[in-house]
């Protein structure tokens, strides 16, 4: 007996149904024994003679065994990632993730792993169109996709040492005023790029720099980081300035990289290289110093971004 591709295709359809009739999910813990079964009974047909179909030979029957062995065998995607990391990250890579800080400190703050009990207050400061306006995607429409599309796969990213979120936080109240991320490493840590969000209300309090000075300064000296990437969008120039007290320069510009409020704007590429960290302790200490005091530009900043963030939405 010759078995051909539309009789292969309705064998399969017929061993899929139950004997209730209702379709069995493949993707049930049934699935190898089914497939089993579906080999077996092809194993003991003929599949020799001719004809204007080609039929599934032999050699057929033996490729699929083996392609459904290896694809039961094979390893998840997060078990590749798991294997890769402990093949080749540096030793003292393990060694900090082994034995993570419970917190990072400043003067006046702390900067601790995300959870998904920050869900809440993540989605507040994501779903502000103000707060969102140069973070580059669109603020968050509800609490399931913050928990699901941020906070799910932050936690997730660290687990497998992808990517390290920190939620900031005030030393005296505890309160969650914004995060920042640490992304993009390669293989050996060389490299990494820093993302960061403060919520409105905090603004002009200088504690976007004295976080991020900390988060930087975390890179450098406990990852052995040797350079650290960020963006920044060329209308945000509060954001640029903070990179700029901590030591970055300006490598590049990506032009009319973002449409933001209907205008193309400028995307400028930042950078700091290891051999510059001194910078980023004199800029935390400064912040220290200058605990609860805002300075002019500053004050000036918020002034002008509160009359800008009026203007949208009156329009």
């Amino acid at each position: 007996m010759q078995l051909w591709a539309h009789d292969l295709s309705s064998f399969k359809m017929a061993t899929k149904t139950s004997k209730s009739g209702k379709k069995m999910d493949l993707k049930l813990a049934n699935e190898k024994l089914l497939e089993e079964e579906i080999l077996e009974k092809l194993s003991k047909l003929s599949v020799e003679g001719e004809s204007v179909l080609v039929p599934f030979t032999k050699k057929d029957i033996e490729l699929w065994k083996s392609f459904s062995e290896y694809r039961n065998n094979k390893k998840h995607w997060d078990e590749w990632r798991e294997d890769d990391w402990r093949q080749h990250h540096p030793r003292h890579i393990h060694s900090l993730f082994n034995n993570w800080p419970p917190f990072l400190e400043t003067p006046r703050l702390r900067l601790r792993l995300l959870t998904e009990n920050d869900t809440e207050a993540a989605f507040r400061i994501l779903s502000n169109p103000i707060s969102m306006k140069y973070y580059g995607t669109a603020p968050h429409k509800d609490v399931e996709y913050t928990r699901k599309q941020y906070i799910h796969l932050m936690i997730s990213r660290f687990k497998y040492r992808d990517a390290v979120s920190f939620v900031v936080t005030l030393k005296e109240t505890d309160a969650y005023i914004g995060h920042i991320n640490l992304v993009q490493f390669d293989r050996s840590f060389h490299f990494a790029e820093v993302a960061y969000i403060i919520d409105p209300e905090y603004w002009g309090k200088g504690y976007g720099t004295e976080a991020l000075g900390r988060a930087v300064e975390f890179l450098l000296k406990d990852f052995k980081v040797h350079k650290i990437r960020a963006s920044v969008f060329s209308k945000n120039l509060a954001s640029k300035r903070v990179l700029e007290k901590l030591g970055f320069i300006q490598e590049g510009c990506l032009k009319d990289n973002m449409i933001i409020d209907g205008e193309f704007v400028d995307e400028y590429a930042m950078a700091l290289i290891s051999e510059e960290n001194g910078i980023v302790s004199m800029a935390t200490q400064k912040e220290a110093a200058t605990t609860d005091q805002t300075t002019q530009t500053e004050q000036e900043e918020k002034t002008e971004q509160t009359k800008q963030n009026g203007e949208d939405k009156h329009e």
